[in-house]
């Protein structure tokens, strides 16, 4: 599910892989793990590639 809002393939969301730290800015951290949040793609449209809020849990985080 959307890390940001929650929403999921069973509300009819499409889910993208978002880099935190955009890939522009960032492009050493484009496959780092640590460096990625599932969003739906509203959320991720809306976050674009200036915003680097990592939605992640801490327990998501420590699951990298």
């Amino acid at each position: 599910c959307c890390q940001c809002c929650g929403a999921s393939p069973d509300t009819g969301a499409v889910m993208n892989v978002d880099h935190i730290k955009p890939r522009r800015i960032f492009p050493q951290l484009a496959l780092d793990i640590n460096n990625l949040q599932v969003l739906c793609g509203a959320c991720n449209h809306g976050k674009g590639n200036w915003d680097m809020t990592d939605w992640r849990t801490e327990e998501q985080k420590s699951c990298s």
